[in-house]
């Protein structure tokens, strides 16, 4: 790909590996950059995919968040 035809850019919080996708993988298939959300640029924010044309992710169980306990009296 030359400079100016640069792939579209999908913005992905980092690291990677807490997905149970292979984040690269996906990229490839669909013709996308990843970039780390937290550190884009604005104009990478302005060539970003739409968060529903990106490839779906899923964090691995051990990287979810907490639920919250139930209220304890």
């Amino acid at each position: 790909m030359t400079e100016k035809t640069k792939a579209p850019i999908w913005l992905v919080a980092h690291p990677t590996y807490r997905y149970a996708e292979d984040v690269k993988a996906l990229a490839r298939k669909a013709g996308l950059r990843v970039v780390d959300a937290d550190f884009a640029s604005s104009a990478e924010r302005a060539d970003a995919v739409s968060a529903k044309d990106a490839p779906k992710l899923t964090l691995k169980p051990e990287y979810a968040p907490a639920k919250a306990d139930a209220k304890k009296e």
